[in-house]
């Protein structure tokens, strides 16, 4: 999906670029409008941080220059042409984070908040409930708390 000139400048700097140059497009299933979405992320924490959550958690793959595991026998595809590897992921359902992030894990923590439409577009794939959230630039991600549960 081309996105215009002023929607794209929302974005952080290298989507944006990405975006304006035509190198990658959001998928058709992107939403702009919708109502808000309770999620869970695993967030990087040892058992004693119990700081808040920011902005820090919520950086895509590329931005911490990973790159996500694939399933096995999957063949090696060019990830600066994937979209989803410029989001940011959660699950509709916590129980999908603990067991994909290998919970209890002592490096992680779970956050759980309201992915919503003023902070950027998003995909959801019902099949496996996973939401892939673009964040704008000044999104604010103050509403995520760690889970106490």
């Amino acid at each position: 999906m081309r996105l215009n000139e002023e929607l794209c400048m929302k974005f952080p700097a290298v989507l944006r670029e990405k975006l304006l140059k035509g190198e990658i497009e959001l998928p058709d299933t992107t939403e702009f409008d919708y109502k808000k979405l309770l999620t869970y992320r695993a967030v990087a924490r040892k058992a004693d941080d119990n700081r808040e959550v920011t902005l820090e958690d919520f950086k895509s793959y590329f931005e911490l220059k990973k790159t996500p595991k694939s399933p096995r026998g999957m063949l090696k595809v060019d990830l600066s042409k994937d979209p989803h590897y410029y989001g940011v992921s959660s699950f509709l359902k916590k129980e999908i984070v603990e067991q994909k992030m290998k919970f209890p894990n002592p490096n992680k923590k779970m956050a759980v908040g309201y992915v919503y439409k003023e902070g950027g577009p998003q995909e959801t794939k019902t099949k496996d409930q996973h939401v892939c959230w673009w964040l704008y630039s000044n999104a604010d991600v103050s509403g995520f708390k760690l889970w106490e549960g």
